[in-house]
C-alpha cells in the first residue's frame, strides 16, 4: 500500500484429465511436490465440483466465494501464474508453409520470417542442421514443394538423390553429372552489362579455384595478376584495345622514369631516357594489340591469359609467380584436356525458365577439381537467375556447400547470403555433420551469422555435444529444451509419416510437425526399395509419375500393411503391380 500496488483477488486451478485405469493420486501428488518447491501450496478442496468446474471458464473465477479458494496478492504474482501459452495459429502472410502443431492441427506460417504482417527476420535466408535418419530432406522435399506452388523459382544442389522424386513430379529439370554428360557450362560468355565487379570476383575466383584447389590462400599479387587478365581480356572481345589512352600513358610515363632514375647510367641524356621510354611504351602497346578475343569461352581466356600474363609480369617486374603451375592447372580445363568440355559448352538456355531445377552431382563429390568448380558455377547460375527474375527464388544447397567452404571462397559465400535479400531470393545450406558447423569458422562467418532462420531436426544423437552447437548458433536454455522434446512426445497415434523440426526465424522459435500423406512420402522417399517399387508401378501401367504414386498407395492403404518398407519389399518380391481389390 505504501508504494501504491495494486492489490487483486485472484484464483487458479487446474483441470486434469488421466485415463481411466491410471493412478489420479499419483497425478495430484506429483502437481504437489512440483508446485510445493517454489512455495506454492495447492488446495484439493472440492465439495462444489461444479462451481470450480466453471470456474476454469476465463473470466469466470469471478463468481467463486472469497472464501472459498480466491485470495488477495499483489498484481505482479498474480500475473506471473497466468497461463501464457497457447496453441499456434496461421500467420497472416501471403506466403504460407503449412506445418501441424504438437497436437496435429494444421497451422501456416511464414518460413521466410519477412513477408508476414508480423516480420520476424531481415533476411530469409536458413541454415538446416539435422542428423542421418532425422527427417531432413523429407522436411526439405515438404518445404520446397510448398514454395514452388507459390510461384517460387527452385534451385537445389544435392548430392544424394534426395529431391530426384519430387522434381519429376512436378515436371522439373533433373541434371546429373556423368562423364558421358557432364554438367557444361560457359561462365566467360556474358553480355557487356553484365561486366560488372561482382562477375569480375566471380571469375576471379573461378580461375583461383582451378589454378589454386580449394584450401590455398592466393596472394595479394596473384589476385592483382588474375584481375588485370580477366578485365583486359574483356576489352579485347568487346572493343579491342586501340591503344593506351592519355591518362594511362601519363601514368607509365611517370613510373618509367622512376624506374629509369634508379637503374639509368648517369651519362644517359634526356633524349635517349624519352627515346627507351616511348619505345617501351609502343612495345606494350603493339603486344596488346596483338591479342585478339574472338569468342568468349575459357578455352579463349586460357590462350590469352598464358600469352599475357608474363608480359605483365615483365612489365611490373613481379617476380615469384609459378606460371608454369598456372598454365598446367588450367590446361585439364582447356582443349584436348580431361575436363575440356566442362567450362566450353553453353549451359542449356531453357533453364533460365524452368522453375524447378536440381543438379545432382554426387558422382564427383569426391573429385576434388570438379566437385567444387561445377558448385561454384551453379550458384552463379542462381545469381543470374536471381537478378534478371523478378518472383520469389530460392537456392537450397545440400552437402555440396562444403565444396566451397574454403577460406579462398568465404567471402563469394558472404557475398551470395547478403545479395540474396536484396533480389526476393532465399540461400539455405543442408547440413548433417555436427563437425561441419563447429569446426568451420567459414561456415560460422559466411553461412550461420548470415542466416536468420535456423530449422533443426532430432538433435539426439549431438545431446552430449550439444554445448558447442548451443554456442554457435546462439541457442537460449529455453529453445534447448525445446529442441530435445522434438519426435519424444507419444503424439503419434492416429497420424500419418510426419517427423518434428525446431524452426526460429529472429527471437520467434516453436517446434513443429512435419506431416504429410502417403502420396507425398513417396514422392520424397529417399529409400531405394520403396523408390524400386514406385519405379515398377510406373514402368507397368505405363502412366505418369503421380499416377504411379496414387495407384501404389490405393494398394497399400488396401494391404493392410501400416509400414511403406514393407508393402514396398512386398511389390519387390512379387515384381509387379499388385492391383488390390476393395473386400465386400
Amino acid at each position: 500500500a505504501r508504494e501504491n500496488k495494486q492489490l487483486v483477488y485472484c484464483h487458479f486451478n487446474l483441470v486434469v484429465t488421466v485415463d481411466v485405469k491410471a493412478d489420479l493420486q499419483k497425478c495430484t501428488n506429483h502437481l504437489e511436490n512440483t508446485f510445493g518447491r517454489i512455495g506454492i501450496q495447492i488446495s484439493q478442496r472440492a465439495y462444489n465440483q461444479l462451481e470450480l468446474f466453471v470456474s476454469t471458464f476465463p473470466g469466470n473465477c469471478y463468481s467463486l466465494n472469497k472464501d472459498y479458494d480466491r485470495f488477495l496478492t499483489l498484481s505482479d504474482a498474480a500475473g506471473c501464474l497466468m497461463y501464457k501459452e497457447k496453441l499456434p495459429k496461421s500467420e497472416d502472410t501471403p506466403l504460407k508453409v503449412y506445418y501441424t502443431d504438437r497436437q496435429g492441427v494444421p497451422v501456416a506460417i511464414d518460413i521466410s520470417g519477412k513477408e508476414g504482417k508480423r516480420k520476424l527476420t531481415d533476411n530469409s535466408n536458413f541454415f538446416c542442421l539435422g542428423p542421418s535418419g532425422s527427417g531432413k530432406s523429407f522436411h526439405m522435399n515438404s518445404v520446397v514443394r510448398q514454395l514452388w506452388e507459390q510461384n517460387t523459382d527452385v534451385v537445389m544442389v544435392d548430392t544424394g538423390n534426395s529431391y530426384e522424386g519430387l522434381c519429376e513430379y512436378v515436371g522439373g529439370k533433373y541434371i546429373s553429372y556423368t562423364e558421358e554428360h557432364p554438367i557444361t557450362m560457359n561462365p566467360f560468355r556474358i553480355q557487356r552489362e553484365e561486366l560488372n565487379v561482382e562477375k569480375m570476383d566471380f571469375l576471379k575466383n573461378l580461375i583461383m579455384l582451378i589454378w589454386k584447389g580449394n584450401s590455398a590462400i592466393p596472394t595479394k599479387i596473384e589476385e592483382l595478376l588474375i584481375e588485370q587478365v580477366i578485365k583486359e581480356y574483356y576489352e579485347a572481345y568487346f572493343v579491342g584495345f586501340k591503344g593506351y589512352n592519355k591518362s594511362q600513358i601519363d601514368a607509365l610515363h611517370k613510373k618509367f622514369l622512376i624506374e629509369t632514375a634508379t637503374e639509368g647510367k648517369p651519362t644517359d641524356t634526356n633524349k635517349e631516357v624519352e627515346e627507351r621510354i616511348w619505345k617501351k611504351i609502343k612495345e606494350m602497346e603493339d603486344r596488346r594489340k596483338a591479342l585478339v578475343v574472338d569468342e568468349l569461352s575459357f578455352n579463349s581466356f586460357f590462350e590469352y591469359s598464358t600469352e599475357r600474363i608474363p608480359y605483365i609480369c615483365s612489365e611490373n617486374k613481379i617476380t615469384g609467380i609459378d606460371l608454369s603451375s598456372y598454365n598446367y592447372s588450367l590446361s585439364e580445363f582447356y582443349r584436348g584436356g580431361t575436363y575440356e568440355r566442362t567450362l566450353n559448352e553453353n549451359i542449356d538456355s531453357s533453364l533460365f525458365d524452368e522453375t524447378f531445377i536440381v543438379f545432382e552431382i554426387d558422382t564427383i563429390k569426391d573429385n576434388k577439381t570438379l566437385f567444387p568448380l561445377v558448385t561454384l558455377i551453379i550458384m552463379d547460375v542462381f545469381i543470374q537467375k536471381m537478378r534478371i527474375k523478378k518472383n520469389r527464388k530460392v537456392l537450397v544447397i545440400e552437402e555440396a556447400w562444403k565444396a566451397v567452404a574454403s577460406p579462398m571462397m568465404a567471402e563469394y559465400i558472404k557475398y551470395l547470403y547478403k545479395t540474396a535479400r536484396k533480389f526476393w531470393a532465399m540461400v539455405g545450406v543442408v547440413t548433417q555433420e555436427l563437425q561441419d558447423i563447429i569446426g568451420s569458422p567459414i561456415v560460422k562467418e559466411a553461412i550461420i551469422n548470415n542466416s536468420d532462420v535456423t530449422i533443426l531436426l532430432d538433435q539426439g544423437k549431438f545431446k552430449e555435444r550439444f554445448d558447442d552447437i548451443k554456442a554457435v548458433l546462439g541457442l537460449t536454455d529455453v529453445e534447448c529444451r525445446k529442441i530435445f522434446t522434438i519426435n519424444r512426445l507419444e503424439n503419434t497415434e492416429g497420424r500419418s509419416f510426419f517427423r518434428e523440426v525446431f524452426i526460429r526465424r529472429g527471437l520467434a522459435s516453436d517446434v513443429y510437425g512435419v506431416e504429410e500423406p502417403r502420396e507425398c512420402y513417396m514422392t520424397y522417399t529417399t529409400e531405394r526399395a520403396e523408390k524400386e517399387a514406385l519405379k515398377l508401378y510406373k514402368e507397368q501401367l505405363q502412366c505418369s509419375h503421380q499416377e504411379a504414386i496414387e495407384a501404389y498407395c490405393r494398394d497399400w492403404s488396401l494391404s493392410g500393411i501400416s509400414k511403406s518398407l514393407a508393402f514396398a519389399q512386398k511389390v519387390n518380391n512379387a515384381g509387379q503391380v499388385l492391383n488390390l481389390k476393395q473386400n465386400k
